[in-house]
């Protein structure tokens, strides 16, 4: 996302791409994408990553293109500015063409799925899920063809795997939780009153938040692959 100046506000930003607007109608608009109050006179330069992209496709959709082409948009974003991209490209009436290695977001948005791995591409017409499950069919099946017939397959205790995934479901929760409470604080920080001019520390502290939104999202997909393989021992 280019062309943002540094120098001025996110009001300033939106508000010269639509002189037309009223301030209400500009207000409205950012506010849309959770720019409210006095976000709205943030300097761009102190705006962090997942902010400015935001802010870019504001001004983007706001001119009402019927294709959108977008290069991991979820970068650099918290969960709950994730939660509003998604929100905003689910009511979006025109193409999209997106990249990403975010697994939630492409379960959420893609309706098919163009996979490039192993220096070739497949299309896969239904979505997230439907190319999970054939990827799921197409490695196994691969893995049939390579495997002897004479080789026999090692006998594996489900009690044993289970009791091992139980720990490691446990392990992640607490990292989960660990890194909600320490959010948590960061976030108390930034409300607090003695930094809130100095602009440099409030950047700081939302550069920590950030990273630990994106390690949070990571100990999740962990969690629910755990999970799921927890569940397919059914009740033993």
């Amino acid at each position: 996302m280019l062309g943002l100046d540094p120098k001025k506000t996110v009001f300033e930003e939106f508000a010269e791409e639509f002189p037309n607007l009223t301030v209400t109608e500009v207000r409205s608009s950012l506010a849309t994408f959770m720019f409210t109050g006095d976000d709205v006179f943030k300097k761009i330069e102190m705006l962090s990553g997942g902010e400015k992209v935001r802010l870019s496709l504001s001004k983007i959709l706001k001119k009402g293109p019927n294709l959108l082409i977008l290069d991991e948009p979820t970068n650099h974003m918290d969960i709950v500015g994730k939660e509003s991209l998604e929100d905003m490209l689910k009511e979006y009436k025109g193409t999209l063409i997106f990249v990403s290695h975010d697994r939630f977001f492409v379960n959420k948005i893609a309706d098919c799925i163009l996979s490039f791995e192993n220096g070739g591409a497949k299309f896969y017409p239904y979505g997230y899920e439907y190319y999970l499950e054939k990827r799921e069919n197409e490695v196994g099946e691969a893995a049939e063809e390579n495997i002897p017939k004479a080789k026999k397959t090692p006998y594996v205790n489900p009690l044993k795997e289970k009791d091992k995934l139980e720990r490691k479901i446990k392990k992640v929760e607490e990292e989960i939780s660990k890194k909600e409470d320490e959010i948590q604080k960061l976030k108390e920080e930034l409300a607090n009153e003695e930094i809130s001019s100095d602009y440099v520390k409030l950047s700081e502290i939302q550069e920590k938040i950030d990273s630990l939104n994106k390690e949070l999202e990571e100990d999740m997909i962990v969690w629910e692959e755990h999970q799921s393989k927890l569940e397919s021992f059914g009740k033993i």
